[in-house]
């Protein structure tokens, strides 16, 4: 999962990330409203939020590559493990990263 600033911004991560085959499949999602804090202040900014689906193998470049166009200081890129799905959807993520 990545969270972007906008769609723009979530709309080319999401191209990178598959035409350099570090993700079977990016699904960006237009609009979260996302409250955190930031330099010791509570922020509430409107944001794309980015799915990705990889393997694990892939998670270290894929992190390294957003990082090169992300305008975030401090980007969310958050791993989560896959305990069970549908294998032939799984078998196709890993045979269009591979």
């Amino acid at each position: 999962m990545v969270s972007a600033a906008n769609q723009e911004e979530a709309e080319k991560i999401a191209d990178l990330a598959v035409r350099s085959r570090l993700a079977a499949c990016a699904s960006a999602i237009p609009t979260v409203r996302s409250t955190y804090w930031w330099e010791g202040k509570i922020v509430n900014d409107q944001e794309a939020l980015i799915i990705m689906k990889t393997t694990s193998d892939k998670v270290i470049p894929l992190q390294e590559a957003i990082r090169t166009v992300h305008s975030y200081k401090v980007p969310e890129i958050i791993a989560i493990s896959v305990e069970q799905g549908f294998q032939p959807y799984l078998d196709w993520v890993r045979s269009e990263v591979s």
